[in-house]
């Protein structure tokens, strides 16, 4: 398990997670794979549309079902719309499906970043990335012999 940093291309180990190089034979893994939508506000707006609901209602069933995901949010600039933006996204998800704060992350990009995902992105000032990464569930913990 790592923790990735978007701004290289290597991820980071963290020194309290450990790697496991077996898994037991007790031991079952539940993958979830990632998701990933964007979704775009008109100009200067934070008001979610009915489009934008059917997006954001997907990945609140998702999160609803598997409590082991998490979402992160990210935006581009960082001006006050995108606060806004961010947030009607976010509580959006945690009114609708009662998603606990400690599941949504809020991310600002950095300039390096954004610069890069210009590259791609014709309307990258209105676009919202949705993403819920990978995750890997281990049902069993063999230091404490249970699942």
């Amino acid at each position: 398990m790592a923790i990735h940093s978007f701004s290289q291309t290597n991820p980071i180990s963290h020194p309290l997670v450990t790697e496991l190089n077996y898994y037991p034979e007790q031991g079952m893994l539940v993958a979830f794979p990632t998701h990933y939508d964007v979704i775009y506000f008109e100009n200067n707006s934070s008001q979610l549309t009915i489009n934008m609901k059917t997006i954001l209602n997907s990945i609140g069933y998702l999160l609803d079902t598997y409590k082991e995901t998490y979402l992160v949010i990210t935006l581009h600039t960082s001006d006050d719309l995108a606060y806004d933006r961010l947030y009607s996204v976010a509580d959006y998800i945690a009114m609708q499906f009662r998603i606990e704060q400690e599941r949504i992350q809020i991310m600002l990009t950095s300039q390096e970043e954004t610069k890069h995902y210009k590259q791609y992105e014709k309307n990258w000032k209105n676009s919202t990335e949705l993403i819920m990464p990978k995750t890997i569930i281990v049902t069993y913990d063999p230091e404490l012999g249970m699942y």
